[in-house]
């Protein structure tokens, strides 16, 4: 019996124990030094989501998720330092490139995760709280830079194009159920109603200007320097009502702010 117990060489209960402790040491060493590793940034996305595997593999899946959603934002805010605002006249290229870096990459860290993790709630749960902070966050890169100025002014197109690019990346999250679309309309509607509400006074006062010089003589709106036909121009001056001189800019002023729309 004494050799049988030899040859089996079986374990005390506190060398387990000693064994085990080495073992969870030696895990909690390599994740950490995966975790490490998984932040610099010659870390292709290959190599991340073969850490973040490793990770999971090692039981730490929580950490993994968060390690790998972090390493996104740190890629993102880097690639955001080449993105400088170059004044009002550039504002609209700047969200258009600051819109497609920031939810390409919120694209990208939607993809991993739910094929890494795939749909488990603690998971996607910290993917929704992720992606709505990046959502916000970009949404106050977008007023401070660009349509913040704009709006105080009046100046109601490159808001409106801001925030209609804005929109557009965005909801190419959709497909992959993320709708991000709320969060971006709760921070620019202040700076769109803003930027509406002073062209609406802008037109007020210029219509009342107007009219006070009005002699309510009432007349097709003017063709311009269109160059029509008989039959056309007979065409486009009966499709339009007579109205006063006060009145045509009025739809010309009222004309410019559904364009901009």
């Amino acid at each position: 019996m004494a050799n049988d117990t030899r040859s089996k060489q079986t374990l005390t209960p506190s060398a387990l124990l000693s064994l085990q402790k080495v073992i969870t040491e030696q895990k909690q060493k390599l994740a950490a030094q995966l975790a490490e590793a998984s932040f610099k940034p010659s870390v292709g996305a290959a190599e991340l989501r073969s850490a973040v595997q490793a990770l999971k593999r090692l039981g730490d899946g929580p950490r993994a998720h968060t390690l790998m959603l972090s390493s996104h934002q740190q890629k993102l805010h880097g690639n955001m330092q080449g993105l400088r605002p170059s004044g009002t006249s550039h504002g609209v290229a700047y969200s258009a490139a600051l819109s497609q870096l920031v939810f390409s990459t919120m694209a990208q860290a939607t993809s991993d995760s739910l094929s890494l993790f795939d749909d488990e709630p603690s998971y996607t749960s910290e993917l929704v709280t992720w992606a709505v902070n990046q959502t916000e966050n970009f949404a106050h890169l977008i007023k401070r830079y660009v349509i913040a100025s704009p709006a105080a002014s009046g100046c109601l197109r490159p808001v409106a194009e801001s925030v209609h690019i804005s929109l557009g990346h965005c909801s190419l999250l959709e497909a992959r159920g993320l709708a991000l679309s709320p969060v971006l309309l709760k921070n620019f509607k202040p700076c769109v109603e803003q930027a509406l509400y002073a062209n609406i006074k802008r037109i007020e006062q210029c219509t009342a200007a107007l009219a006070a010089a009005d002699d309510w003589s009432l007349t097709y709106p003017p063709i311009g320097s269109r160059s029509l036909g008989t039959s056309s121009l007979a065409g486009v001056i009966t499709s339009q009502p007579k109205l006063s001189s006060s009145a045509h800019k009025f739809n010309t002023m009222v004309q410019v702010i559904n364009f901009a729309l």
